[in-house]
């Protein structure tokens, strides 16, 4: 049986990438999926490839950091599937406009730190306040959130961007703890380096070079390996799971700094 069977779930920042690769899977695995993103074209592309494929879904234009677009997102996958069982908050801010002007502590831009805020933080919030009333009266629901390494540790770049996923992490346990008792989980999943449309477009080769030689897995991330992830929190399967960040990095966590230095000289 399809582990996603007879659920409702809606994808923020769906139209490519992990929320692209999550809607795809949610369908494969039998979900109707709301495919939301900033993007309506791009939005509309995925949910066509899912029915293509005999799945269920509807597309709609949304920007997180509006709150009526979230009501909105919320009203119409209860007026179009009749229920939500899955929120992933997976969309985020990644305008190069801004990420150049985040790359310099000491010409910290308000601005640019209130947008990735608005936008990575409170757009996932806020669709978890209009969404927890239908869960709660169906006694169950999962929300996740992506996350990110960078808020586990310090950056010397993108100071806002580390920032937010910080915030997003104690808002994923503060959501299971306030709700955990009435059959609502939150969980986020915390993505290494992942190979989609926006790392490419400030990587190069040397960086992926140099990402790779940090994990302890022989190649990059790919969005399937967090849709895979997602899934899991998304199912009955991850029943006793909450509050927790799952960390998808190629094992970047697992070794000591001097792992890589010492791999080298080993070879």
């Amino acid at each position: 049986m399809s582990r996603l069977e007879n659920k409702a779930a809606v994808i923020t920042g769906a139209g490519s990438g992990i929320g692209r690769a999550s809607a795809l899977r949610f369908a494969s695995e039998g979900a109707a999926v709301l495919v939301t993103d900033l993007r309506e074209v791009a939005a509309e592309a995925v949910a066509n490839e899912i029915r293509d494929s005999g799945g269920r879904a509807e597309a709609l234009a949304v920007d997180v950091g509006v709150e009526q677009q979230l009501k909105q997102m919320i009203d119409t996958c209860i007026s179009t599937f009749g229920r939500i069982d899955i929120l992933f908050n997976n969309a985020l801010n990644n305008s190069h406009e801004t990420i150049v002007r985040d790359l310099d502590f000491l010409q910290f831009d308000a601005e640019v730190f209130n947008i990735n805020m608005r936008v990575n933080v409170l757009g996932g919030v806020l669709a978890a306040k209009y969404a927890l009333p239908h869960m709660l009266e169906q006694g169950s629901g999962s929300i996740i959130f992506t996350s990110s390494t960078s808020a586990l540790g310090g950056e010397i770049t993108a100071f806002s961007y580390g920032a937010t996923k910080a915030a997003v992490n104690w808002y994923v346990k503060t959501i299971a703890a306030t709700f955990g008792k009435q059959g609502i989980r939150c969980n986020a999943i915390v993505p290494g380096v992942i190979v989609t449309p926006s790392q490419q477009a400030w990587s190069n080769p040397e960086m992926d070079a140099a990402f790779l030689e940090i994990q302890n897995v022989p190649r990059l991330g790919k969005p399937e390996d967090i849709a895979a992830m997602a899934v899991f929190l998304g199912s009955d399967e991850s029943a006793f799971c909450n509050g927790s960040l799952y960390e998808v990095n190629g094992g970047m966590n697992c070794a000591t700094p001097m792992v890589p230095v010492v791999r080298g000289f080993l070879k």
